[in-house]
């Protein structure tokens, strides 16, 4: 239902304008750093962010949860705690500015979103190796989170569920006690992401406002499209992605050099290639027109980063690589043959990339994907064994993608070749549909 003028006028007057013209209840031109009226009447000029934002519009359903956290006992303490300091820096990418990593106010909302708080402890305890406690706040916050959705009007708008769904999946990607349930943690966070505040979207976001929407849109696209590889369910998930996500400003590299990426090492454009070529890959049977076009431009995307240099970043280069072997395994128009040949010369070009890579200076999910293509086609003992020493220290650390994807590679490698032509096309069949 959309605004009758007179509720449009208020919501500027009240929602978007600077502290002083919402104060006084006079309309606001809303041009930071210092509006009109504050200019002419001498006053200073202050504008919103999340820690002094009036509570208005979502911040009103936050007045309606029903249970937030009361005191929590010394071992809950100990585990925030833990999750503050040494979890939650392990989050972001390494070499994001200081300035664009203060997750405070991501902190303080769990302080008063009860299932927030539970995931943020069940991820603390898991690493810490602590599995029983670790299950019963994830599922402590399974229950509160699907309590608090019963009461929501708005759950789009309400940062408590869209911080909780991106800590579940976060969670699911730790866990090595079993098959993760992600994909419908996945979904939801991009139905969130899909209905955050579109009647706002124009408006330009504080920069602790910024901090958390990318943070979160950017961790979507991050477990989305990284666990897709060894989780068909999510194919559907990365099908609809949200277009609050495909039109991102972080596509132009001018608010690319303002803004890093917090999560993502690349554009978002080049996740979204990610999870386009491992749709196409998945295939096992020819293309349809629609899908041979996706298929072409792909390809010409990939070789134009061959072409203006992109190749020099060499995580991006053994990327590009593994990329286009599973293009190559989608293109059923050549013969296997061909198909064989070509993915042996991209296979030794992403190994001798690999040698001069140091893969753990970069967030764990980022560095596993190419490992699990490289690693489905390693033929040789040597190879294998290259693949196994880099995913080793993440795998004995308990942490659940490597010990998934360990797990997972070992069983392809002991899986006899039925011949002597195709044994790589079935052994990235095997990766990316074995259950």
């Amino acid at each position: 239902m959309s605004a009758s003028p007179s509720e449009s006028k208020a919501r500027v007057r009240t929602r978007t304008g600077c502290l002083q013209c919402r104060k006084r209840r006079k309309k606001c031109d809303e041009h930071p750093p210092t509006c009109q009226r504050c200019t002419d009447n001498g006053t200073s000029c202050t504008w919103p962010t999340r820690i002094n934002q009036p509570i208005d519009g979502r911040r009103r359903e936050a007045r309606r949860w029903k249970n937030p956290p009361s005191a929590m006992p010394d071992e809950h303490q100990r585990l925030f705690a833990h999750f503050a300091t040494t979890v939650m820096p392990r989050l972001v990418r390494p070499k994001c500015p200081s300035e664009w990593t203060d997750q405070s106010y991501m902190l303080q909302l769990a302080h008063v979103f009860s299932p927030l708080m539970a995931i943020m402890l069940a991820i603390a305890a898991a690493d810490l190796s602590k599995e029983e406690l670790a299950m019963d706040r994830y599922l402590s916050s399974l229950r509160g989170l699907q309590e608090a959705l019963a009461d929501a009007t708005d759950a789009g708008n309400e940062d408590g569920f869209l911080a909780t769904t991106i800590f579940l999946c976060v969670f699911e990607n730790l866990r090595s006690d079993g098959p993760p349930s992600i994909g419908l943690h996945a979904k939801a966070a991009g139905v969130l992401l899909s209905r955050r505040h579109p009647e706002e979207a124009s408006q330009p976001l504080s920069q602790p406002d910024m901090v958390f929407e990318r943070t979160c849109a950017e961790s979507f696209l991050y477990h989305s499209t990284l666990t897709m590889l060894l989780d068909p369910s999510l194919d559907l998930v990365i099908s609809n992605i949200p277009r609050c996500l495909v039109d991102m400003p972080a596509h132009t590299s001018r608010e690319e050099q303002d803004v890093p990426h917090f999560v993502l090492e690349e554009s978002y454009h080049f996740f979204i290639i990610i999870a386009e070529v491992t749709r196409l890959a998945r295939l096992s049977r020819p293309l349809f027109p629609p899908e041979r076009q996706t298929w072409t431009r792909l390809q010409a995307e990939l070789l134009q980063y061959q072409l203006t240099g992109a190749m020099d970043n060499l995580m991006k280069s053994l990327y590009v690589h593994t990329l286009r072997i599973l293009l190559v395994k989608a293109d059923s128009t050549r013969t296997v043959i061909q198909r064989i040949t070509e993915m042996k010369a991209l296979l030794q070009k992403g190994l001798s990339t690999l040698e001069s890579l140091d893969v753990q200076k970069y967030l764990m999910g980022y560095s596993l994907w190419p490992m699990a293509v490289l690693g489905a086609i390693a033929l040789g003992e040597d190879e294998q064994r290259m693949i196994d020493r880099i995913i080793e220290p993440w795998a004995s650390g308990g942490r659940g993608q490597a010990v998934r994807l360990r797990g997972r590679l070992k069983t392809i490698w002991a899986t006899a070749p039925d011949d002597q032509e195709t044994p790589l096309l079935r052994r990235l069949h095997l990766l990316m549909e074995m259950s």
